[in-house]
């Protein structure tokens, strides 16, 4: 959709724009463009009312859906894409039964963050990672988005929580192809202490 979003202030939809100017480019441009389009538009999207589902937040609703379109572009059977949902599904379960996906009580960290780590598991795992390459994806995902706050422009989930869902697909791919090209074994963070890192600095 085009036009202004329900709010306090003036805040234009962008996602078919980007998507119209990047969809026909070629190489990192296009892939880029078109990942972040996709998450801009479930988040505009949930900012007008319409239907969104919470992965693991609404605000943070657009990132693992910007990754499944990419993997649907990737024409990964029905089976991998039900392997990667798990992936996704217990990612999400696991810090929000250890730590939060609440942006109020662990910041933006537990909603972007966990929504990133979610979607990096679910592309890795689905395209055949192993689940200790999915782990690292989820890992390396979570732990840059850590002390990430809770900070919408009056106090709206416009500003800068659309966008953040664009970020946090880019990072998911980026988390993906970094786990699935090292050597895990040398890996020194895991995930279960990336939780803990995002709990205690919520709390602090």
């Amino acid at each position: 959709e085009e036009g202004l979003l329900p709010g306090p202030f003036e805040f234009h939809r962008k996602a078919k724009r980007i998507y119209t100017r990047t969809g026909k480019m070629k190489g990192a441009d296009g892939f880029m463009g078109r990942m972040s389009s996709y998450a801009l538009a479930v988040s505009e999207g949930n900012a007008a009312g319409r239907l969104a589902v919470t992965a693991p937040t609404l605000g943070s609703a657009g990132t693992v859906p910007a990754v499944v379109a990419v993997m649907k572009e990737m024409k990964l059977s029905r089976d991998a894409m039900r392997k990667g949902l798990l992936a996704a599904g217990l990612i999400g379960f696991l810090c929000k039964n250890n730590a939060s996906v609440t942006g109020a009580e662990v910041g933006c960290q537990g909603e972007i963050g966990v929504a990133s780590a979610m979607a990096s598991a679910m592309i890795t795992y689905g395209r055949g990672g192993s689940i200790e390459a999915s782990e690292a994806a989820a890992t390396i995902a979570l732990e840059h988005h850590l002390g990430m706050s809770c900070d919408p422009v009056g106090g709206f989930v416009l500003i800068p929580c659309i966008e953040r869902n664009a970020f946090g697909a880019i990072k998911a791919y980026n988390a993906h192809l970094m786990a699935t090209n090292e050597i895990l074994s040398r890996r020194w963070e895991d995930l279960d202490r990336v939780i803990q890192a995002m709990v205690e600095t919520g709390r602090a």
